[in-house]
């Protein structure tokens, strides 16, 4: 029916559809939240309104135009009368209209998608409408002096200085670098010493120093330079400005500021005070040659931070099919390796070409910025999936008369837009679940056992470097050990009389068909159960884990990967095997000696970090790799974590850190299970050899 309409046309009217249709829900559900609109909440719902009703228009929808005509009419009378004029035992009438009116947009939407023929008796839901705006209309109430002059925008306030940067600055080098990494780099201090050793190819060492001074043995340093940001400082000006192009190449930085110790403090050279993007336009000095770390792409950019911040900003999209996006990935992928080939080739070791270095320098920095680009246009966060759970929660509440709040943390995670879409499914069956078998149906219950009235669920997500960890968190009722047992043994999933650990019972509610409804719900006991959550995130290399505790609640932990086509990774040497090991996962790299070890009572060998001890796994004997290092005097030690896992990986020697591309190991050398060994995948180096790929997750488990 629709299929005749210019597919360009009806591809961008679903488009922009599904994005006001998605900006409605939020905005009602914190008016919601709020018990009233404020008045740029009935500015901007009038406005999305009126736009649906001349897009539908334009396409010939006359019921989503007529729906939304008429809606937009009584917008514009509570935004004449304001909110006030509205008592509040209509405003629960009036959120359950907004939202109806939602559904009713997005049931016509997926009829449009389906090719269906839309809605013709609309007149039961226009009725409704039109009665609740005539007794909106009908409280009178006069106009507030406020409500008649419109809209008032406050002005935003200006942002604050940086401070005073002379108290780091020094006399004896009075010109000064401030230095910031990008936000989640991780291992600021190492990445501050690396700046450090490519500032002195630049200049004489003693030209400059740098603050903090002990960022080679502190790694608490790296908490300082986050927050403060790097101090490189320098003996004279020409000396700074030949330094530059050592923080400009470097891949972590996010931007940087000049100060001079000897500058009025009141009064700064404005070019001097004003801080440099390296994501800034080629134009800006400072950015003609500015690569973007590899974890970028899993990050806000300083730029795409200030631009949502402008809720008012415009800007141009287009649609783009993941095809293209892959097909872009691989080419860039090849780019890279290709790069390294030319740069690290066999050929130039030993020789000294400053004009070929000063254009391989600028060639990696294109590169980088090009795979940044490209990975970036994949990943988006986890905010749209998180916020339809809002709308989840917010009618089940109603339906099953269970008060619930929903808590969001770490929305802004990115991960792979095709990963998104897989989990959205299995997020929404958890958070259903939590609500129609977690949460208590009695309020009496949980305040009898010293619990909050009002339901929690947390629904978080934060990212590790190597994956993302969705957490789906509930206060309710917990698992019942017995109930889920007995279940399992009448469907024949487990047998009678036998001892199941705590957390073998969990697992059955993972199996196919279990499920512990003893009857069939709007959400629920249909025969679907945790199993396809399960098989959903498996599908995209993923894990589900379920932990629950009886009268506390349940907690399900969804392990994503990122997928990463590119990383930043360290390569090792194990006697003649070269190892990549992702710079995410590294949180300290030293040398300790065969004096600091020390054995468990199962003859496992630890070391003392911080106050804490951590296991050693030696990759020497993990892999049975013949020769290599065997003493700890002649070796290094890399402290690595994933998750919650850490311990130290014993390795013959650092080669250096590099770009990596992840090359996915083939489907029969995965089937001998090779991924439990600590390998997710290998990559080419320069010099056209093979590297793997470790999993320290991996690792770990297998150690342990």
């Amino acid at each position: 029916m629709f299929m005749g309409m210019g597919n360009d046309m009806l591809e961008a009217y679903l488009f922009e559809m599904h994005s006001m249709l998605e900006q409605l829900d939020d905005l009602i559900l914190s008016s919601e939240q709020a018990k009233t609109f404020s008045q740029d909440a009935v500015n901007e719902i009038f406005r999305i309104m009126h736009t649906i009703k001349g897009s539908s228009a334009m396409m010939e929808f006359n019921s989503l135009m007529t729906i939304a005509h008429r809606i937009e009419d009584m917008f514009y009378v509570i935004r004449e009368k304001t909110m006030d004029a509205i008592p509040e035992d209509m405003r629960s009438d009036l959120f359950d209209l907004i939202f109806e009116s939602i559904d009713f947009f997005r049931s016509e939407i997926e009829k449009i998608e389906s090719d269906q023929p839309l809605s013709n008796d609309i007149d039961t839901f226009l009725n409704k409408i039109n009665t609740f705006a005539n007794k909106i209309s009908g409280e009178g109430g006069e106009e507030s002096a406020e409500a008649a002059g419109g809209e008032s925008a406050a002005a935003p306030a200006a942002p604050e200085a940086n401070g005073d940067l002379m108290i780091y600055g020094s006399p004896t080098f009075p010109y000064g670098l401030q230095v910031f990494f990008d936000e989640g780099a991780g291992m600021e201090n190492l990445r501050a010493m690396m700046l450090v050793n490519a500032t002195k190819d630049f200049v004489d060492e003693a030209a400059f120093d740098f603050f903090p001074a002990d960022v080679q043995l502190n790694p608490e340093t790296a908490n300082f330079i986050i927050d403060n940001g790097f101090f490189l400082r320098f003996r004279s000006e020409e000396e700074r400005t030949e330094a530059l192009p050592a923080v400009r190449d470097n891949g972590a930085v996010r931007e940087y500021q000049t100060f001079d110790f000897s500058a009025p403090a009141a009064a700064p050279a404005a070019e001097e005070a004003a801080p440099v993007s390296v994501e800034a336009p080629a134009e800006t000095v400072a950015a003609a040659a500015a690569p973007v770390s590899a974890e970028a792409p899993t990050q806000q950019s300083a730029a795409a931070q200030t631009a949502a911040k402008q809720q008012h900003a415009k800007e141009s999209l287009i649609s783009v099919s993941l095809g293209k996006l892959d097909a872009l990935m691989a080419v860039v992928s090849e780019i890279v390796i290709t790069e390294a080939q030319v740069t690290a080739s066999p050929d130039l070791k030993g020789l000294k070409l400053d004009n070929f270095t000063k254009a391989a320098r600028q060639l990696r920095s294109l590169t980088d910025n090009l795979q940044d680009v490209a990975m970036s246009l994949r990943m988006v966060p986890v905010s749209g999936t998180f916020q339809k759970m809002k709308r989840i929660v917010r009618d089940m509440s109603k339906k099953l008369d269970r008060e619930t709040n929903l808590i969001l943390e770490g929305e802004d995670t990115e991960v792979d837009k095709t990963i998104v879409d897989s989990i959205s499914d299995p997020i929404m069956h958890i958070v259903r679940n939590s609500m129609d078998h977690g949460i208590e149906e009695n309020k009496q219950d949980r305040i009898a056992a010293g619990k909050d009235p009002v339901g929690q669920i947390i629904l978080a997500a934060r990212q590790t470097g190597s994956e993302v960890i969705i957490e789906i968190i509930d206060d309710g009722r917990g698992v019942n050990d017995e109930a889920v047992l007995n279940k399992a043994i009448r469907q024949g999933l487990a047998a009678p009389g036998v001892d199941y650990a705590h957390k073998d019972i969990l697992n059955f509610l993972l199996m196919p068909g279990f499920s512990t409804n003893t009857e069939v719900t709007e959400y629920s006991g249909r025969g679907v159960g945790m199993d396809v959550v399960k098989s959903n995130v498996e599908s995209v290399g993923g894990t589900v884990t379920i932990t629950s505790e009886l009268g506390k609640g349940m907690t399900t932990t969804l392990r994503i990967p990122l997928t990463m086509a590119i990383m930043d990774a360290m390569e090792v040497s194990v006697g003649d095997s070269i190892f990549s090991v992702p710079i995410s996962n590294i949180r300290q790299i030293f040398k300790a000696s065969d004096m600091h070890i020390m054995q468990d009572e199962t003859h496992g060998e630890m070391i003392k970090i911080v106050d804490s001890f951590y296991s050693i796994v030696r990759a020497k004997t993990f892999y049975n790799i013949e020769g290599g290092v065997d003493s700890f005097d002649n070796g290094v030690l890399l402290w690595v974590e994933s998750g919650d896992n850490s311990f130290c990986l014993f390795v013959d020697q650092l080669i250096g850190e590099q770009q990596v591309v992840v090359k996915p190991l083939p489907d029969y050398v995965n089937n001998f299970g090779i991924k439990s060994s600590g390998i997710s995948g290998c990559t080419i180096l320069g010099d056209g050899s093979i590297s793997i790929i470790l999993d320290v997750a991996n690792i770990y488990t297998a150690q342990n």
